[in-house]
């Protein structure tokens, strides 16, 4: 599905959503409950953001050369907001199991920061699909959420149905990095139609190794996309 269409509509209609959504359900912090604001200064104080030197490929922090890539590296430059630890934790489960917009457009707000900082120029903004059961079991894909916020901000078109998943994997919690990439080895599946030649930025909530972001990757540059890059909101 393009989004592009509704991109402005759904911006103009998004801060009355929001009012009327306050009223319903008051505004706490996503990181600590504090109510009243959905992501406190004390939360975003307390993450650990991944800046300075960083691997150019997985977007680790390094000093010389890099070791997580010197035995895997990713299929794509990857670039996350913040480390995995604390109330960033605690924000991106309550996104997980709950689909909190505001919170989910927050997080796209992170991801543009990162965009503009590295002067990439994403044509198309590309969700990891979940699989069927889990999308059945959750109602909603929590990347796809995290795309939207990260698509309005750029004024990019985000798309859901030029990647899919080729068959069901088991969940990536708990495997090691050889095991992973082999989990998700050859589950995605990309269709050329209007992929040829386009530049794409491939989003998800969570980054470990950076095996699905991988899979994701080649299913996509086999399909004729030129450049393809990573977004998460954390790194493990």
């Amino acid at each position: 599905m393009d989004r592009s269409d509704g991109s402005t509509a759904r911006r103009w209609l998004q801060p009355w959503i929001d009012k009327g959504l306050d009223l319903l359900y008051p505004t706490r912090c996503a990181g600590c409950g504090r109510p009243g604001e959905l992501w406190c200064p004390a939360c975003d104080a307390g993450v650990t953001r991944l800046t300075g030197r960083l691997c150019p490929q997985c977007g680790l922090p390094i000093d010389g050369g890099c070791p997580s890539c010197s035995v895997m590296p990713p299929r794509l430059p990857i670039r996350s907001h913040a480390r995995y630890r604390g109330p960033l934790i605690r924000a991106l489960l309550q996104l997980k199991y709950r689909p909190n917009r505001r919170l989910a457009s927050l997080m796209g707000g992170w991801l543009a920061t990162l965009v503009r900082r590295e002067s990439w120029s994403p044509g198309l903004i590309v969700p990891v699909p979940l699989g069927r059961k889990r999308l059945n079991q959750r109602g909603y894909n929590q990347a796809t959420l995290i795309a939207a916020g990260l698509a309005d901000c750029l004024g990019a078109r985000l798309t859901e149905d030029l990647l899919a998943r080729a068959r069901e994997t088991r969940s990536q919690v708990g495997l090691g990095m050889a095991p992973r990439q082999r989990n998700v080895q050859g589950a995605f599946l990309a269709s050329p139609s209007g992929l040829v030649g386009k530049s794409v930025c491939i989003v998800d909530d969570l980054c470990t190794t950076g095996a699905t972001l991988s899979a994701c990757a080649a299913a996509l540059l086999d399909a004729g996309v030129a450049h393809v890059m990573g977004l998460t909101v954390a790194r493990a």
